[in-house]
Formats: structure tokens, sequence, C-alpha cells
């Protein structure tokens, strides 16, 4: 989609003009884009006009500036406002034929690592063309002869070509050759992700084409078939075929043996989940002694069926976890999978203790939040064990391979924290379609949820009312109102859903704009001259009923049905009828009230749902509601309470929430939102498909081997990120983990700690740290408890005292927290001190 973002100013500064974007709001455009002006005060020049056409190429200054190539000097001053849109460009692509491209390939990098590995995989791969066109098959697993041949075919080749290269690189060759009839699931996961995007490519026109060759090597962990010392068993397959031939003539027989027996543990069984559990079972992981544990509280819905294919229509509403290892074991009997339904956090750490992450080989995240990535990360760090982290976003995905006491961790990098929106940004001054979307979402559950299940209570339970009388939890003034209304007449025909539906419309959007305007008049100026309704804001515009609005027929519609659902009333889908029950509806009139509307965006909606629940309901107007409400209605009924539900198309969810968006949209010139997009943002579906779910579990599978084949140099592990739609692919070597000054050259990381064994005093425990470290301990901390402060003299009364005493453990160990001073006096840190009782 086209990208674009408020501007607070434009200005001409040394010689270019620079655009300037509202505070917390990033433009994300990127060099050599086109944009257009819109709604801009002052350099009305640079509105864009469809006559003129004119738009402006830009270059980016920073996540919040950019400059564009135009000078502004004579025209007239920036006043206020502004939007920067994206302007979506056709490119035509050329491409060479096949015959050319040979001879002169364009090849997408992946490593930079290994510049030169492409072009040499280049001639490699046309030489086993030839090789198999001679003798009527590849290369045979490590046969070194031919492995020769295939070094003397890619001369050949590049003997007689235009583009010759200076040096073959004949281990490359010969590794070619030696697993030309292998396989890893890995690798085929990345290609079939990837070449599916440019299916789905060719057959949409959407996103940019693959030019025009693309090549993966993973040849770091082969060995080098001229090592004399290389047992080449290990790598050739015996006499009795298995299903892992293919994968051992890659990575031998040994390591196909650890991944027996790894011990893995994956938190989350979503998208990525399901294709690494697939990968699993093809990879034989855990089909000797070890075990794989995967976990996840969620069940499957319908809109998991479309990336998440180890689930079928008849597994919705099952666990993902048990639903999802049953799929894998009807792939690979063999493998050991325990399908627990837990969400991993602090709640079910006594389940998934330090004693369980001790019995574990390497974690595996397929989570779709930065929070409970953070704490498997944080646990991984405790209890020193290895953690691959992916994720996708659309056609973006990256990798993230995590080493103990090699590589940062997850926590160690951090996207800028997003800001939220003000609340009251949604309740009265949205300016984005994300906005009205919440605001439909959150009067759905008002209207829907939360005021039926008041009713329900007060018919089912006896001692509502006495609740009410007593002051415990005194519902608001508008929500006790509709118990009585309900209460005293209950919907009981199609006709009044319709009613209900009109008047709410009403409502909405025509008398609520009209108090907003009365509040704050459009040509209203705030006390230093400059304009209240100044984008981001924009003025509301009160929305009179159009039969002929598909929007306004659909509100209705959807309105009237979930309401008849809910009190248990037969619906029609009769337009006509709707029409003629709307035209003699009797509409409450606008009446200016001195309401209070919240425009202080430090607010949350929790501090205003508080404030409004401290003001005390009149009392004689109070008692009246409960009176009425004391002669119980004779006309007990079930209601249907609803729960939102995103993926059934006939309950008009979605429906309700589209039409009121976009009805909120047009009363304040926001462009609407097609039912889709209405169902990504109110359900909150991250973006996911297939194809690049696929890629990345590929990706993140030759990481899982690398890891379980033991110590390698850190260069052989590869973090990735990659967008499929430019497309763009990078791998690169895991950073290195930060090493943390101590004293002198004294240096530690997070994942060290210093571990004390036998309980002591505090004293004790204060000159150990001075004996061994010269350190002078000046706090003690278990997590947020403190033990020991040195600058507070009550506590020196603690130094006798065995830490045992003082903290009183539940475990055979604590973490500890330490703070030191240096010999010199200054505040220095140091790493978690493990204190085992």
């Amino acid at each position: 989609e086209a990208k674009d973002v408020f501007l607070s100013n434009i200005s001409r500064q040394e010689d270019k003009t620079v655009v300037t974007c509202l505070e917390h709001h990033m433009h994300g455009f990127e060099d050599n884009d086109l944009v257009k002006f819109t709604e801009l005060e002052g350099l009305n020049e640079l509105n864009f006009d469809p006559k003129r056409n004119n738009t402006y190429r830009i270059k980016v200054i920073s996540p919040y500036a950019f400059s564009i190539d135009v000078d502004i000097s004579g025209l007239p001053k920036y006043e206020a406002g502004g939007i920067a849109t994206q302007i979506k460009e056709i490119v035509v692509e050329n491409y060479a034929t096949l015959q050319d491209s040979l001879e002169k390939p364009e090849i997408i990098p992946t490593d930079f690592s290994k510049f030169d590995h492409p072009i040499q995989i280049h001639l490699g791969f046309q030489a086993l063309d030839r090789f198999k066109e001679k003798h009527g098959s590849l290369p045979g697993p490590w046969n070194l002869t031919h492995a020769r041949e295939l070094v003397e075919i890619v001369s050949s080749i590049n003997e007689s070509s235009t583009n010759k290269l200076e040096k073959i690189n004949e281990k490359l060759i010969k590794q070619i050759s030696c697993t030309a009839q292998g396989q890893v699931i890995g690798i085929s996961g990345f290609l079939g992700g990837t070449m599916a995007q440019e299916v789905i490519k060719a057959c949409s026109g959407k996103f940019t084409p693959l030019k025009q060759f693309l090549y993966l090597d993973v040849t770091e962990i082969l060995p080098d078939p001229d090592d004399s010392k290389l047992d080449l068993s290990d790598y050739i397959p015996s006499g009795n075929p298995t299903r892992y031939d293919v994968q051992n003539i890659c990575f031998g027989k040994s390591v196909t043996k650890k991944l027996f027996d790894t011990k893995l543990f994956m938190v989350g069984s979503g998208a990525i989940g399901c294709e690494m559990l697939k990968n699993y079972a093809m990879l034989g992981v855990s089909s000797g002694k070890g075990k794989i544990t995967i976990t996840d509280n969620d069940i499957i819905e319908t809109s998991n069926l479309n990336r998440q294919f180890l689930f079928r229509e008849h597994d919705i509403t099952q666990l993902k976890s048990v639903t999802a290892a049953n799929a894998a074991l009807r792939m690979n009997p063999s493998i050991n999978v325990d399908a627990q339904p837990d969400k991993v956090g602090s709640e079910t750490e006594s389940k998934y203790s330090d004693t369980f992450f001790a019995s574990l080989d390497v974690v595996v995240n397929a989570l779709d939040n930065v929070q409970a990535r953070l704490y498997v990360d944080s646990r991984c760090v405790t209890n020193q064990k290895p953690l691959l982290e992916s994720g996708t976003m659309g056609t973006k995905s990256h990798v993230q391979v995590i080493l103990p006491f090699k590589t940062e961790t997850y926590a160690s990098q951090r996207d800028p924290p997003e800001h939220d929106v003000p609340f009251c940004t949604i309740r009265s001054f949205p300016s984005r379609i994300e906005h009205t979307i919440e605001w439909a979402r959150d009067k759905f559950q008002n209207i829907f949820i939360s005021k039926p299940r008041e009713v329900q209570q007060y018919f089912e339970d006896s001692s509502y009312l006495e609740a009410l009388k007593s002051g415990a939890g005194r519902p608001k003034l508008n929500l006790l109102k509709y118990v009585q209304k309900i209460a005293q007449n209950p919907p009981k025909s199609w006709r009044d859903c319709v009613v209900f539906a009109r008047v709410k419309f009403e409502s909405y959007f025509n008398i609520a704009p009209q108090q907003i305007l009365h509040a704050y008049p459009a040509d209203m100026r705030m006390k230093d001259g400059t304009k209240f309704w100044a984008l981001p804001k924009r003025p509301p515009v009160p929305l009179i009923w159009d039969p002929n609005n598909e929007d306004h027929r659909n509100f209705i519609l959807s309105t009237a049905s979930i309401y008849a659902h809910i009190y248990n009333v037969t619906p029609k889908n009769d337009l006509s009828e709707i029409v003629e029950i709307c035209s003699k509806v009797e509409l409450p009139k606008f009446r200016p009230k001195n309401k209070t509307i919240v425009i202080d965006e430090s607010k949350t909606k929790a501090d205003v749902v508080k404030e409004e629940a401290q003001i005390d309901l009149p009392e004689q107007e109070f008692n009246a509601i409960i009176n009425s409400l004391i002669t119980r209605s004779t006309n007990k009924f079930k209601l249907q309470i609803e729960e939102f539900e995103k993926d059934d198309d006939k309950n008009f969810h979605v429906d309700f929430i589209t039409a009121a968006s976009n009805l909120r949209a047009a009363s304040y010139g926001i462009s609407t939102a097609d039912k889709l997009k209405t169902k990504q943002i109110a359900g909150k579906i991250i973006p996911a498909i297939a194809t690049t779910t696929a890629a990345v579990s590929g990706l993140v599978s030759i990481e899982l081997v690398k890891v379980l084949m033991g110590e390698l140099p850190l260069d052989v592990y590869k973090n990735a990120f990659m967008n499929l739609a430019l497309p763009f692919f990078s791998l690169s070597e895991p950073a290195k983990a930060e090493q943390i000054k101590i004293t002198g050259n004294s240096y530690y990381t997070v994942w060290d700690r210093w571990e004390l064994k036998g309980d002591r005093t505090l004293k004790d425990f204060i000159e150990y740290f001075k004996k061994t470290y010269d350190l002078t301990v000046t706090g003690v901390f278990v997590e947020v408890r403190m033990i020991y402060m040195a600058i507070i003299p009550m506590h020196n009364r603690r130094l006798p005292q065995k830490l045992s005493a003082l903290i009183k453990p539940q475990e055979p160990y604590v973490d500890l927290i330490v703070s030191f001073d240096s010999s010199t006096g200054e505040s220095v840190n140091g790493p978690i001190v493990r204190f085992w009782f």
C-alpha cells in the first residue's frame, strides 16, 4: 500500500527544501520515491493538481524528514498542515534470454561474505547439466573422480566464456559435485517459498520480479572433499536405503544421529511453528532418544488455514499444538513430540523451570509478539541455551541465531517504542482509518457485549438490584438506563431492531459530530492564535441518512441483524423494508450539552473510564431507575451474548465494524477501507503469508543443523533478513555478545554469571568479592527485593546473618543482582551471581 504521513513543516535549509513530519510520525519512504502533497496551508503551490500532475522525487534525510528537489524561496511561507502521500509507479523491467543470461548472469546477492560463490555456482550448475547429459545421472555422492571431472567441465565452460573468471574455486565445485544427489529440507523450504512468491508475482503483477538468478549455499557446513582425514562412509548412503539418505549426503550420518537425539523446545505452533514441525519431521529431529516439546495455548481459527498448512477445516477450535504434533507424526511416525497447551511466561515458570531448560539442547521461537520473545530470550540467557528466533510480517522476515557466550541476545537490539494513539484521538479526533476502525470495534464491544451482559445479569442474578442499591459495582448511568429500557420494553420484532439501528446511526454520525462542533467550532483558535482544527485534527461533518449509500444501508442491516440475534428476533434481509422502516423512525434531535470532550493526549482510555465511573448518579434519578427495576419483568428471556468473531462471514460482525468505521471516516474526511482491511485491523491479524513462512522456516532449519553440529566458528552461523517483495536477501554473521567492562581488562557478557556454592553469612559473601575481584559490594538484590544496601546503616545488622535466613529461598539456588564499587570508588557492573545454598 502507498504510505502517507502528516507534516509539521516545509522549509528551505542549505539549498534544499526539507519536509519535516509530525512528531512521532515516521514517513517510511525511501530515496527516489515519488510523493504528492495535499492539504498544505500557505504552500498551496505544492498541493497536488491533477492537471499539473505535480509530484516530487524525494531524498531521505532521517525517518522523520526528507528533501524535495524544488526551490520554494519565492513561494508563500508554509503555514500548517499537509499530507505527503507516496505515489506507486509502474516499472517496466527488461530481462535477458536464458542463453544470454547464462553467459552474462544478473545474480541477486545473498551473502556478501561469500561474494564469489554465486558466479562459481552458476558455472557449477551448467556443468552439472553437461555431466548428466554425458553420464545419464548426476555425479555420485562423494565420488571424487566425478568431482574432478566436474571441475574440468567448469574450467572448459569458463575458458569459452566471454565473461571469463580468473580462477575457479575447485573446492566449491567439488562440494557441488559431491552433494549433487543430496537434499536438505531447509534449502528446499527456502527455495520453495521464494519460487512460490515469484509465481504469485507473475500472476498478479504485484511486487518486483526476481532479476534474474538467485543462488543460496550453505557449503560452510560441508567438509573439504580433498581432506585426507575425511570419513566418506559417513556421507555415502549404505546398501539399505533410508528416508535420510539424501540429507546424509549433505551433512553426514553422524549429524543426522545428533538430530535424532535432540531435545528441542519450540514455543508456538502457528504459521512458523507448523512449517518448523514439518521440517523437524523431514529431518528426523527427535526420532531417536530426543524429544520435541511444543506448546501453544491458542486454538485453530478459520483465518489460520490459508498459511498454517498442518491444519484442516475439521481442526477448527482444536488446540494448535496438539493438532500440529499429530500432523507431524503422520509425516514421520518416528519422531517423539510432546504437545502442551500452555502459554510460556512467568505464570508457567514452575512447569518450564530451570530444570526443564537444563535438559534442552536448543530452543526455537515461533512466536508472534515481542513480549513473549523477550521472555523466552531471558530464560535462554539465564539457562545458557541456544535460541533460534524468527518472525514474519507480510513478505518480510528475519532469522536471528542466539548462541551462549558468542552472540548478542534478542533483547540486545530493540526497535524504537511504538507511539500509542491517544485515547482522545480515537474518541473524538480520528485522523487515520485505523482510528475509526478501533472506534467501531469499541462500539461493537459496548452495544453488543457489555450492555447485553448487564441486561442478562439483571434477568438471571437475583442479587443484582441489591448490589446496586448497596453501591457495589454500580454501573454508569447510560448502562443502567439501557437495562431499564430493555427490562421494560425488550425488542420483539425485526422492526424494533431496525429502529434501534437507525437511532444509533443518528446518534453516532449526526448528533455526535454536532456536539463536537458545538464544543470546538470549526473556526476556533487556541490561545496562541493557532487553529484548533489543524492537521492531524479534522472537523467532523454531520452525516444525513441516505438510503442510496451502501455504507449507510450496511450499517443499518448489520446493526439490526446482530441486535436481533442477541434478543432472539428473526432477522430479515429485505433492504426495501429496511428503507421503509427507517423513513418512519422518530429520531432524537440535537440538543447542545455541556459535555466534557477529552483533548488531553496524555490521558489513556483507562484514565477516562475511571474518571467517568467516579461521577455519581443523581440520587433521585438513580432511585427512580432502581424502583422501576424492582418490579421484575415477567417476560424473562435468555440473551444470545455476542463475542467478536472475525472469521464468520454470516454473523455481520465485520460488516458492522466496516460500515461504522467507514461512516466515521466519511464524517472526518478520511479515506475508507474495504472489509478485508477492516477485518485485518479489527481482528488484529498479523500479516503473514505462506511463501514467507516457508522461506524463513527453511533458513531456521539450516541454522538448527549448524547449532546441533557442535562448536563451529561464529561466521558459519547466519542471521538473515529478507523481503520477498523486492526481492532482497541478506545473510550475515551474528553480532558478537557485548563485552561489558568490570575493571581494568576484566569484562563479562550477559551470558556470564558468577557462581558461589555453600550458604554463608552476608559478611562472608561481601568479603569473597573483595578478596577475589577487589570489588566492594554496595548492594544485593533478588529481583526487585532489596537484601542489602551499604548506605543504609540498619542493614549492617544483617551482616552476621546467613543468606538463607535473609532470602528464605524456595529453590536450591537464587540469582542475585549485586552492585559494586571498584578500588577507586567507581560504581561498576558485574554479572548475575548464582548463589547455591
